[in-house]
């Protein structure tokens, strides 16, 4: 018994690794493609070139896309929550929930002032909340990705809050350089863990022929030395090599 119970917790183990390393693949990689050409939009948008000394953006543009962003982000959360574990799905809907006020804002601002508040306080709630998600998730391998997305948010959050002055263009700027920040952790992450359940599903499945001979192989065994043992008691008495006596008729 104890050679067989080493055995059956690693096949039990193996499928729960592989499922925690897959399930939480492709919704870090979706989050993080988001954030990423959200990163990039903001980078490469066209500028009012008025004053060459001074770029500016409308505050209705960064409204639409930033509310674009937040749409899209807050779908990609719908579906990390849907595969992620119980422990965690509260945060991450929770992190969907939260995109819903600051959509609201940010399509009634019509001053960068609005533009930022709403964008301040969406940053500073979702960087708490991704930091839940790290305290729930710590103890899985890679986990670290959730605790640097939950600092560049909340970093982003107390630049806004305290960027008194800023302008469309800054707020936008600030917001992508975040997003894109993260997006290109959130890909890696992603990655990694996909990565990683491929090369337990590997191991797993050469494992398996491995274990399949050496249990076929004890019934086997056992047959033989029953019928062995049954042969050898089944001797002919009359035989002379045999020691039993032979008891003859008068």
């Amino acid at each position: 018994m104890s050679t067989e119970e080493p055995r059956t917790e690693s096949t039990q183990a193996a499928p729960q690794a592989i499922a925690a390393a897959s399930r939480l693949g492709w919704p870090m990689v979706v989050r993080g493609f988001l954030g990423v050409v959200f990163g990039i939009v903001t980078v490469f948008w066209p500028r009012d070139a008025s004053n060459p000394l001074q770029l500016s953006l409308p505050t209705e543009v960064v409204d639409h896309l930033a509310i674009a962003y937040l749409i899209l982000f807050a779908l990609a959360l719908v579906f990390q929550a849907v595969r992620s574990p119980l422990n965690v799905r509260t945060a991450i809907f929770g992190q969907a929930v939260i995109a819903i006020p600051a959509i609201v804002f940010l399509f009634l601002a019509d001053h960068p002032a609005e533009v930022r508040a709403a964008l301040s306080i969406w940053a500073l709630l979702h960087g708490a909340l991704e930091f839940w998600a790290y305290r729930q998730l710590r103890s899985q391998p890679m986990a670290s990705d959730f605790l640097i997305a939950s600092g560049v948010h909340i970093l982003l959050g107390i630049i806004l809050v305290f960027g008194d002055g800023m302008e469309a263009l800054s707020i936008l700027g600030f917001t992508g350089a975040a997003t894109l920040i993260a997006g290109v952790i959130f890909i890696i992450g992603g990655y990694s863990r996909l990565s990683k359940g491929r090369q337990l599903a590997k191991r797993d499945a050469l494992s398996e022929p491995a274990d399949t001979p050496t249990e076929a192989a004890d019934p086997i065994d056992a047959t033989d030395r029953s019928g062995s043992a049954g042969a050898a008691d089944s001797k002919n008495p009359d035989d002379p090599d045999t020691d039993t006596p032979v008891k003859k008729e008068p």
